[in-house]
């Protein structure tokens, strides 16, 4: 099975509207997950980069990734 390629293209707040162009947007994009960030098949982040993602799940804002096919 060949492996997906993710690339991240927004964070959206959980109304499903980005968040990307506010000060929050930017903020949460300083990190691993900005546009254009790829990842192969899973994620696999480092403690850093696991904290990050859960304080951004925890505030109700949630990644949107596209798939390469």
């Amino acid at each position: 099975m060949k492996p997906i390629v993710m690339v991240f293209e927004d964070w959206e707040d959980y109304k499903g509207c980005s968040v990307l162009y506010e000060e929050v947007g930017v903020e949460l994009s300083l990190g691993d997950f900005h546009p254009g960030a790829t990842f192969s098949g899973k994620i696999e982040l480092d403690k850093d980069g696991a904290a990050e993602l859960q304080a951004a799940l925890e505030a109700g804002f949630r990644p949107v990734f596209y798939l390469v096919p």
